[in-house]
């Protein structure tokens, strides 16, 4: 069974009109080259860096696992317009082997950008399509009649760099900023909580720049997503509806109850 990386090197090699003319672009001996193809030698980290300049890659992409790569290069190359001329079309979603345990639903918890001692709880979903994973982002307030919310959608990209994941999104109808969520992801054997910290624009009373700590809180089973958009809406800090460990992180700026 060929590595990872000497996979993911014949599958880009395919794309070439041969793997001489690899070599003489790249300026790397054949021989050798031919050596890590058939992995039965790996590059040196100069050669790794020389390979993966030439391919337009990131020298960790070349040492994902072979699926995840061929999705993601597959998906760049179905969409030149933004792999070409976005500048972050390679930053998402970052490393998506260790983001793919993080997919799924969950409850959001930040203070309230009108009344500060108030919560808001939010819902999110994160799921993958074609190797880039999205956020979509579920708001619903309750308004002055009675049974009836007031509800706001936004979507974006998730990322995983360098142990964090970053979530960018925006309100589709609306002209407001994007906002984003930077939140550490949990050991392994706490899968519960995500802790960060989040930015956007707010709304109300005055659109002005905005920051909170934010509480992700996950939804391993729940019957409708109905039973989710329920527990949206503003809280008081204390309230018994809300979790004892989301109220510390966002009152004292701990999470001593979830260690």
């Amino acid at each position: 069974m060929l590595s990872d990386l000497a996979q993911n090197l014949r599958f880009l090699c395919a794309e070439k009109p041969s793997v001489a003319m690899v070599c003489r672009e790249i300026g790397i001996n054949h021989q050798q080259f031919s050596k890590y193809l058939t992995d039965h030698s790996k590059p040196s980290a100069h050669n790794l860096r020389r390979i993966a300049q030439y391919f337009d890659v990131t020298e960790r992409a070349l040492l994902q696992s072979h699926t995840e790569f061929a999705d993601i290069h597959r998906y760049r190359k179905a969409h030149p317009d933004q792999s070409g001329q976005d500048p972050l079309s390679g930053v998402f979603p970052g490393d998506i082997g260790k983001l793919r345990p993080f997919l799924g639903a969950y409850q959001i918890f930040f203070h309230a950008p009108v009344s500060g001692s108030d919560i808001m709880v939010n819902t999110v979903f994160l799921d993958e399509r074609d190797g880039i994973v999205y956020s979509r982002l579920i708001e619903a307030l309750k308004t002055h009649r009675v049974g009836q919310r007031r509800w706001t959608r936004c979507d974006g990209k998730v990322s995983y760099q360098n142990g964090r994941i970053f979530v960018v999104d925006n309100e589709r109808r609306n002209e407001s900023a994007l906002s984003m969520h930077i939140l550490t992801p949990p050991p392994r054997q706490k899968k519960t909580y995500l802790f960060g910290t989040m930015c956007f624009l707010a709304s109300l009373p005055r659109r002005i720049p905005y920051a909170s700590k934010v509480v992700w809180k996950r939804f391993d089973t729940y019957r409708s997503v109905r039973e989710l958009f329920k527990t949206c809406g503003v809280y008081s800090s204390d309230s018994l509806k809300l979790d004892p460990v989301v109220r510390n992180y966002l009152t004292k700026g701990t999470d001593d109850n979830w260690l």
